[in-house]
């Protein structure tokens, strides 16, 4: 799998720094050759790939109490329908690639000229981490991509849709609603001065040990907070700090840098005020959720798909463009680097 994975990511740096010179019917081709390609890796990764053994058990045991507590209706039912016609787990890894991989390509060709510089950022981190591991966040993420895309049109029925249409694969989708609200609204300097300050008032609140849980209601989704709270006490998480991961530094910096270049971004990307936005919200559910760092970080994880489209915006911002791409080459194959050195993703 890693080898498979890091040599999709290799062609897709060559291609980001040719993508400003190549036809548009030649880079769909491409994407379209890619998107098969993630598609056949993700039905057929091996069983000791993380979270795979635990969603062929909740494949099996679908019927069981506990498992349709803490587990969206979409996977207990498809499952139940997929075995009822003598399927096996691969079958539903091939329906969750399917439904998540092509409509984060398109989403990502249709909303900015630089898709294979998006492409860097997903294949380094969140391809491995949702589309091959956590299927279900995965599917639920490509929805909220295109509910980015109608609130960016003020859609917004159709934004709401798409978020309930997520939150059917996965509940955690329901904290994009906020970003409704607010997302479209204007940045200006009195905006600039609150999403600068948040980051830092979230960090001396992490540092104070003060968390948000206690605003979440707990009867809709009390069985998932008592797994996460499970999870949080075990194992990695019970010893994770935001500040020291790759990904949080990163996003810290480039919000900055966002907001130095606000203006040159905004007049090349209708996204800008939202995805700025979306950025200080995920560095936030990191920090504010301290007390549960599952639930933060499986937040921050599932927001942080919009960075793929996010951290293009680099390329308004830094000349030359080559400066840009070598920079995110650097940062998504870090990380993923670190992953696999720690065998996060595929023992």
């Amino acid at each position: 799998m890693n080898i498979i994975i890091l040599s999709i990511f290799a062609i897709v740096v060559v291609l980001s720094f040719l993508e400003e010179y190549m036809p548009s019917w030649q880079k769909q081709l491409i994407l379209l050759a890619i998107g098969i390609a993630l598609i056949c890796t993700s039905t057929f990764k091996p069983m000791t790939t993380a979270d795979a053994t635990t969603y062929e058990y909740y494949f099996y045991f679908n019927d069981d109490e506990l498992i349709e507590l803490a587990t969206e209706p979409t996977y207990i039912y498809l499952s139940r329908l997929v075995l009822a016609f003598g399927g096996e787990i691969g079958v539903m890894f091939f329906i969750y690639a399917l439904l998540a991989i092509p409509l984060k390509l398109t989403m990502l060709w249709k909303s900015t000229p630089y898709v294979f510089t998006a492409m860097i950022v997903y294949l380094g981190i969140y391809y491995p981490l949702h589309d091959a591991v956590q299927i279900r966040c995965g599917v639920a993420a490509a929805f909220l991509m295109w509910a980015l895309v109608y609130l960016a049109k003020k859609r917004y029925l159709s934004s709401v849709g798409l978020t309930l249409c997520a939150t059917l694969f996965h509940y955690s989708s329901l904290v994009f609603l906020p970003v409704i609200l607010v997302g479209n609204i204007k940045i200006d300097k009195y905006w600039k001065i609150l999403l600068g300050a948040a980051i830092p008032i979230c960090l001396a609140l992490y540092v104070l040990h003060i968390g948000a849980i206690s605003l979440i209601p707990g009867s809709f989704i009390e069985g998932k907070l008592d797994l996460y709270k499970e999870m949080s006490d075990t194992g990695d998480w019970a010893m994770y700090v935001p500040y020291k991961q790759v990904t949080f530094l990163a996003e810290f910096g480039l919000l900055y840098l966002f907001l130095i270049y606000y203006d040159s971004i905004e007049q090349n990307c209708i996204y800008a005020p939202i995805l700025i936005k979306i950025l200080v919200m995920e560095m936030a559910f990191i920090t504010l959720f301290s007390d549960i760092p599952v639930l933060g970080g499986r937040l921050h994880d599932l927001f942080g798909t919009f960075n793929a489209l996010a951290f293009t915006c680099t390329l308004y911002c830094i000349k030359p463009h080559y400066v840009a791409r070598i920079g995110l080459t650097i940062f998504a194959l870090t990380y993923y680097l670190i992953q696999m050195a720690d065998n996060m993703y595929f023992n």
